[in-house]
C-alpha cells in the first residue's frame, strides 16, 4: 500500500513477537540488522530492536506475511539496498563528517525519496 506508511499497526487479532531461535536466521538478522543500541550479546539475547520492529512495522501485513517472511523480506531488502556501499560509491565513509545534505542526496540515489534521518547519541552506562 502505498498511500500510508506502515507503522503502529493495531493487529486483528493481535499479534506476538517470538524470539528467533535459529541460529542461521539470528546470524544473518545480526550480519544485516544489528542491535547497534545494544552490545551484542544483549542484542541477540533480548532481541530489543527486532522485536520492535516486528510489532511496528510487520504486525501490518501479518495476514500476508508470518513472522518469519517478514525477516527474509527485510534481509532481502538490505542485500538489495546495501546503504553503506550506496554512501561509500558517494564518497561517504564511516569514520567522517559530512553534510546532511550530502548524506541524503547519496540515499535518494537507490530509495527515490528523501530518507528521515536522525542522530542518536550514546551515553555513558547505556546498555
Amino acid at each position: 500500500n502505498k498511500s500510508v506508511m506502515l507503522n503502529n499497526c493495531v493487529g486483528c487479532p493481535p499479534v506476538c513477537y517470538n524470539d528467533i531461535t535459529d541460529a542461521r536466521k539470528i546470524s544473518e538478522l545480526n550480519k544485516r540488522w544489528p542491535q547497534l543500541k545494544y552490545k551484542d550479546d544483549v542484542g541477540i539475547d533480548k532481541q530489543y530492536l527486532w522485536k520492535k520492529e516486528f510489532l511496528k512495522h510487520g504486525s501490518c501485513g501479518i495476514k500476508r506475511y508470518q513472522q518469519p517472511a517478514y525477516f527474509d523480506l527485510a534481509i532481502n531488502l538490505k542485500d538489495k539496498f546495501d546503504l553503506l556501499s550506496t554512501l561509500r560509491n558517494h564518497g561517504i565513509t564511516p569514520g567522517s563528517t559530512y553534510q546532511l545534505d550530502d548524506i541524503e542526496k547519496a540515499i535518494k540515489t537507490v530509495s527515490i525519496k528523501v530518507p528521515s534521518l536522525k542522530c542518536i547519541e550514546k551515553y555513558p552506562g547505556d546498555v
